[in-house]
């Protein structure tokens, strides 16, 4: 224990340290402007806090680990310029830079490159050139580090021109730890919570326990409010490993627990639920500071949990445990967040058609939220919309065009997504961007639509398809669906299908191969009585790209419970080529080979093995007459 509380200790020293050279440099008299002296040597100490404040979220043995690599960085940089002074090198690097003059006129550019250094991984997972993840690490560990060398080299040297690239690189380098820690994936998608948690799910038992046993210790035990970071992280994992990507590839070099067929989203979520119930057993009377951050915690696993049913066809269960989450964001005061949850669990409910949600009871529900005075206009107009939705299919005509012109009378701005995304981060969550809030009110506003301009009773065939913008990315691909399903309300189907489809294709080249799944489907579902040909051509699509999806599923529960989407499929579009879609007749091998992707499929999931190509009509042909 000792050992691991030694970085804490000696770490936040290099930011004293960072300070005296800058204060020394200043009064030994050189000729380096003395802002350019200390205000990068303040910067420097502050980026040293925050890696200290930042890295109380991890584990004590993860967080002795991450403080020990940035400290071993730091002293390569102390040992390289003391060498350099030492040896004499010094004055050959100054001249270095004033003979390339290119290098001080572009030197804030070249800081601010230095500076983004972090983004080379994630270009090199999109490019797939391996050498930027070497840069990377280069630039992690000697050039950049805080700016620490470049800072030491200008203060050593007593050049002008070194010590403002310094001082730039240094203030960049504190930018971007600022955006990384405040705005971008600090909570809880943190490279080294992501490490911590992979660490920690492919440790041996004995690995856990030891790990266990000291966060107890450290973080929880006796403490006014404990650290639970560990276990919201394990959450979100589980949610990746529950997806048919990492919607982060550039993290896989730094990963130990790769997904691999049979990896369960559930053992993620039994790993957290572990940790959680041992946290819970250490403070058994627990005061409210750390009921509350008890509570969050479960309600974190709890909606992972909700998801995970929902995907495995357990719907009530899933409704049981969305209202348990609510009920706990309400009572730590978490209303927005509480409400927005609501919003989102309806429209799902309304879009798909499926979920057991009685409208007297949401309608309910959604009027209890309204009541509250603290909501945000955003989830105030979401509630509204979907109270007049709710509304409306219970017959109360009057009331629903009373709450749908109420709803014009809030007016929405920023603010109301930077108080959402505060709750987020209260809850231990994500955050998100202000375009996926604006996106789940489009949803419900073509949701709306759709009420008001058919009947509630639509027929199967003709129904307009049931897209949730809010769960597609936003930029174009996201635009042209909310433009095509617009259209579709309209009654310009034609020009509707074409720019949904075109969006299917833009979330493919992007990479949302799931999102693209959901759209084709919906559409080749509305096709299907009034454009029977376009129909079975767009569900064919959507079929080759969900065997690809299954195929990707490391999680094996659920790849099976996808099963059914297969067999669905088949069968529509095996319907589409006996009864709808003119002569000459289907060929025999078309529907042999439907019915036996259905069938091959399911039974292959069953077993527990990957899906494989189902044997084909002609290769059945060939073998009976080589048996007969």
């Amino acid at each position: 224990m000792g050992l691991l509380r030694l970085p804490l200790v000696i770490y936040p020293w290099f930011a004293w340290l960072a300070v005296l050279l800058g204060f020394k440099a200043a009064d030994s008299g050189s000729t380096v402007p003395t802002v350019l002296l200390i205000g990068p040597a303040v910067l420097i100490g502050l980026m040293i806090r925050l890696d200290v404040w930042s890295a109380r979220v991890l584990s004590p043995r993860e967080r002795a680990r991450k403080l020990l690599s940035d400290g071993t960085g730091i002293v390569y940089a102390l040992v390289f310029v003391w060498y350099a002074y030492a040896a004499g090198f010094l004055p050959s690097i100054v001249d270095f830079w004033h003979r390339h003059s290119s290098l001080g006129r572009y030197e804030i550019v070249l800081a601010l490159f230095l500076a983004g250094h972090g983004h080379l991984p994630v270009v090199a997972a999109v490019t797939r050139v391996p050498i930027l993840g070497s840069i990377y690490a280069v630039f992690e560990w000697f050039a950049v580090r805080k700016g620490w060398t470049a800072f030491l080299v200008g203060i050593g040297s007593g050049d002008r021109g070194i010590a403002e690239f310094a001082a730039w690189l240094v203030f960049f380098e504190f930018l971007a730890q600022l955006h990384h820690l405040f705005v971008s994936k600090h909570p809880p998608l943190w490279r080294f919570r992501r490490i911590e948690a992979h660490h920690y799910f492919g440790g041996t038992p004995a690995y856990r326990r030891m790990v266990a046993e000291l966060w107890i210790e450290e973080d929880v035990r006796g403490k006014t409010c404990p650290g639970l970071g560990l276990v919201h992280t394990l959450c979100d994992e589980a949610m990746v490993a529950a997806q048919d990507k990492d919607p982060h590839p550039e993290m896989a070099r730094f990963l130990k627990a790769e997904k691999r067929p049979g990896q369960a989203a559930k053992a993620w979520l039994d790993a957290a639920s572990e940790l959680l119930a041992q946290a819970t057993r250490a403070l058994p009377d627990p005061g409210p500071a750390q009921r509350r951050e008890l509570d969050l915690a479960e309600a974190h696993l709890v909606r992972f949990r909700a998801h995970l049913e929902g995907s495995l066809g357990q719907r009530e269960r899933a409704l049981a445990s969305q209202r348990r989450v609510r009920e706990l964001w309400t009572k730590h005061d978490l209303h927005n967040l509480s409400a927005n949850n609501l919003c989102v669990e309806l429209i799902g409910a309304r879009a798909e058609e499926t979920q057991p949600v009685v409208p007297e009871h949401a309608l309910a529900e959604l009027h209890r939220h309204l009541g509250r005075p603290d909501l945000v206009p955003y989830v105030r107009c979401s509630l509204l919309l979907l109270a007049a939705e709710y509304a409306t299919l219970t017959g109360d005509f009057e009331s629903a065009a009373s709450m749908r012109t109420l709803r014009h009378q809030y007016v929405i701005g920023r603010t109301d997504f930077r108080v959402l995304n505060g709750e987020q981060r209260a809850a231990g969550m994500p955050t998100f961007p202000a375009r996926q809030y604006r996106m789940t009110l489009a949803s419900l506003e073509v949701l709306d639509a759709r009420t008001r301009g058919h009947a509630v009773t639509v027929d199967e065939g003709t129904r307009p398809p049931r897209i949730i913008l809010s769960n597609l990315p936003g930029g174009r691909a996201g635009a042209q669906a909310e433009a095509g399903m617009r259209l579709w309300l309209l009654g310009r189907t034609t020009e509707a299908a074409a720019m949904l489809s075109e969006a299917a294709d833009l979330l493919q080249r992007g990479g949302f191969n799931a999102e693209a799944f959901t759209v084709l489907y919906e559409l080749g579902t509305a096709q299907r009585v009034t454009d029977p040909a376009a129909a079975y051509a767009t569900l064919t699509q959507a079929l080759h790209l969900q065997q690809r999806l299954r195929a990707g599923l490391a999680d094996t529960g659920l790849r099976l419970a996808t099963g059914s989407a297969t067999e669905h499929l088949a069968r529509t579009l095996t319907d589409l080529l006996l009864r709808t879609l003119p002569a000459p007749a289907p060929p025999a091998l078309t529907i042999f080979d439907l019915v036996e992707l259905s069938r091959s499929r399911v039974l292959l999931d069953q077993l527990g093995t990957r899906p494989t190509r189902p044997i084909t009509y002609p290769a059945l042909r060939a073998l009976l007459a080589e048996a007969g």
